[in-house]
């Protein structure tokens, strides 16, 4: 969980433990809310990203900024999260010299450093931008030159953004920090925010939204993307009823995307799960993303902050699956280096070891990179779709949210209904294709020792112990599998998955015998 302190210096991480939460009503709402457009075909390295910000080591004489973004190529992604805000020179110290002070965000945005950022090959610029104010103004309402100052920042920044990058095939998502942070400034954690704060929020991000939709609207998008997006973080304290920004905020806004920092998540994939689902019953869908306008701002785990008896690299890989299995937009790490510690430290006089500091890397401070920059990096090289498989009965393949056998038992497709087809080195969806079958909430599906398709362990998939492989035939030949297209499926060794038309069960049949012909819906 992150600190109480809105866009604080210190971006420190507390090490307090949420309460557990009661999930059942929330997942009862979240149950019924239908699924969104999916693309066409999506790299991975477009969606699972990292943060750049506030870190207390580097490495080499590059400024600091881009420093960062150039390890995160090396990484293998394209999507990364940094911070446009006046306070860069706090957060980005290391060889880089910030004066000139910006007088605002645009000019903040010419700076060299972030033009140099925003030349480098990354798809998508997840972009922090603070209140006009510098502390969220909405506390106590918004009056109109509030709305039109707000307004005015925004639509400034997306206009230049527009402008100068088009025809470049980027996405800048311009974000807030932690929203509920926001709201609950100056609150003790037994308060909850009044009213008047509330529908000031409420005026806030609809104020932040209609400046870049203005934006947009004047000058258009040309081979570039301006987006939007609301940033929550105690989605725990809403599924428990609390006012808080998902409750009592998002249900009344209209941005383009709608973010989740996950520090109140338990470090559990289960409970990752529950919370997404729980956010989307919540946000109205948009007129760019529909109803997938959701992703993960930020996850990871501390040192401490992993389960008793757990291995912090299981529970990282196992959330960041969670996520790409839940179908969310961009998944962030947190973060390239290290950005808190044990011990005060400045980092322009001394070198934190690894020691002093809490574990928020994929690169440590004496050079050596987390055990799950390799497990991510395997995954960054895949591409994924999200599907449906119609048995002839009419009922779609589900997953059970608890594990357990795959069964064709529901006539509609919700969440459990769909599937990720991740093909592990980027191949395309045809006939032939190998793929692995992940569930929702990131579990991958297995024959067992029955011969019954099941959803297995939610361990992360590693170099030596991969998902199981399927094979996806198209029935009417060689191609790329389309929407609605009829197709079967085997396992590594060539046995065909049959649907039991009496009780639904999935297995792999024997050696020769007929495969179900399934119906496949692609979210495109």
């Amino acid at each position: 969980m992150t600190i109480h302190r809105p866009y604080a210096r210190d971006m420190n991480r507390s090490h307090r433990r949420a309460p557990a939460v009661a999930l059942a009503g929330a997942l009862a709402l979240a149950a019924g809310v239908a699924l969104g457009p999916r693309l066409a075909a999506e790299d991975v390295r477009d969606v699972l990203g990292a943060a750049h910000a506030a870190g207390l080591y580097n490495f080499t004489s590059e400024d600091y900024l881009d420093e960062g973004g150039d390890q995160l190529l090396v990484f293998g992604t394209r999507v990364i999260k940094v911070w446009l805000t006046n306070d860069v020179a706090t957060l980005y110290p290391f060889n880089s010299d910030w004066t000139p002070p910006a007088a605002n965000v645009v000019e903040l945005a010419q700076k060299p450093y972030f033009q140099t950022l925003f030349a480098k090959p990354f798809t998508t610029y997840l972009l922090v931008v603070k209140p006009v104010t510098d502390s969220p103004q909405f506390l106590s309402g918004m009056t109109a030159a509030d709305v039109a100052a707000e307004s005015g920042q925004m639509h400034d920044l997306a206009s230049y953004l527009l402008t100068t990058y088009a025809g470049t095939g980027k996405t800048f998502v311009l974000q807030n920090w932690e929203g509920d942070h926001l709201l609950r400034a100056g609150l003790t954690p037994q308060q909850d925010p009044p009213a008047i704060s509330v529908q000031g929020m409420i005026d806030w991000w609809n104020a932040r939204q209609d400046g870049v939709a203005r934006a947009r609207a004047e000058v258009g998008e040309h081979g570039v993307r301006v987006a939007h997006a609301a940033e929550v973080n105690l989605l725990a304290d809403a599924m428990a009823g609390r006012v808080t920004a998902t409750n009592d905020v998002l249900p009344y806004t209209h941005a383009d995307l709608y973010s989740y920092s996950s520090w109140d998540a338990q470090f559990d994939p289960a409970v990752l799960t529950q919370a997404l689902d729980y956010l989307r019953s919540k946000v109205p869908p948009s007129a760019l993303y529909g109803r997938r306008n959701i992703y993960l701002g930020e996850f990871g785990a501390a040192k401490d902050q992993v389960p008793d008896g757990a291995l912090r690299r299981e529970v990282i890989d196992e959330l960041s699956e969670a996520a790409l299995g839940w179908g969310v937009r961009y998944a962030v790490y947190w973060q390239v280096y290290d950005n808190a510690s044990f011990v005060t430290i400045d980092p322009l006089k001394q070198r934190p070891t690894v020691a002093e500091l809490q574990g928020y890397w994929l690169i440590r401070p004496d050079g050596v990179r987390a055990p799950w920059w390799g497990d991510m990096q395997r995954r960054l090289v895949g591409a994924q779709w999200q599907v449906a498989f119609r048995a002839p009965s009419g009922q779609y393949l589900g997953a059970p949210r608890g594990g357990g056998g795959v069964r064709a038992s529901s006539l509609s497709v919700g969440p459990w209904e769909t599937l990720n087809a991740v093909t592990p080195a980027g191949d395309p969806l045809r006939s032939g294709a190998r793929v692995y079958l992940q569930a929702h909430g990131g579990r991958f599906l297995q024959i067992a020792a029955s011969r019954d398709l099941e959803v297995g362990s939610q361990q992360a998939p590693t170099a030596t112990h991969p998902p199981a492989i399927f094979v996806l035939h198209r029935v009417q030949g060689d191609g790329t599998v389309v929407n609605g297209d009829a197709v079967t499926l085997e396992t590594a060794a060539g046995l065909p998955l049959v649907v039991d038309v009496a009780s639904g069960e999935v297995f792999a049949g024997s050696a020769g015998s007929i495969a179900s012909v399934f119906r496949l819906s692609r979210f495109d």
